[in-house]
């Protein structure tokens, strides 16, 4: 009983490491899991409405899908409707049909997540860029709602949310429209949550 209770405590603080240090999951991990998709393309329906090579529509819930053809593999676009920020990229393979990346990304910014799945529909890899960001996109949000300043989140040529964890630090950097002719800049520690520093830089209105 002593030698199946160190050996649990052994797994579990193994787990933990793993989970601090690494933004991926290791394949053997993911392979235990068995985690599956079910998910399938259907080309049936995308040749029979297409229109120059793709067909778009919009779903029940407001949200607008683009589908295109690639030479092994079909492509899907889907682009929310606020108050949703986050867009979807997903790959099908054009064999067996079936999904083979998920890419969940803020518009014309940063990746959230990616999932890639095997021909058999299997977990093999998944990447949450989440990790390194303990100050949250939803707590960004409440911190530029309290702003002086306007800031539209979702006016995306106009504003812009970017950011990078890298050796130098965790940094959230926001990028808005306040006056013409310049952006204003936010940049926010990424851990904390505190504002490092206000800038600006010139812009050329188009």
């Amino acid at each position: 009983m002593k030698k199946w209770l160190v050996i649990l405590l052994y797994y579990l603080l193994i787990s933990c490491i793993g989970q601090e240090k690494s933004k991926i999951i290791p394949t053997e991990n993911i392979k235990q899991k068995k985690i599956m998709t079910t998910e399938k393309f259907d080309p049936t329906i995308f040749e029979e409405n297409k229109e120059n090579g793709e067909y778009n529509f919009i779903k029940k819930d407001g949200t607008k899908v683009r589908q295109t053809e690639g030479v092994n593999d079909y492509s899907v676009y889907e682009y929310p409707e606020p108050p949703s920020f986050f867009m979807k990229f997903k790959r099908f393979s054009k064999e067996t049909k079936i999904l083979q990346q998920d890419v969940t990304r803020f518009p014309n910014s940063f990746l959230v997540l990616r999932l890639e799945y095997d021909n058999n529909g299997k977990l093999i890899e998944e990447q949450n860029y989440d990790i390194p960001y303990k100050f949250t996109f939803e707590q960004l949000l409440l911190l530029l709602k309290n702003e002086q300043d306007t800031i539209d989140i979702y006016d995306y040529k106009s504003t812009t949310i970017g950011r990078k964890s890298d050796g130098d630090g965790t940094f959230w950097f926001i990028r808005y429209k306040k006056v013409l002719g310049r952006r204003e800049v936010i940049k926010v520690d990424g851990v904390t949550g505190e504002i490092l520093e206000r800038s600006f830089y010139p812009h050329v209105e188009n």
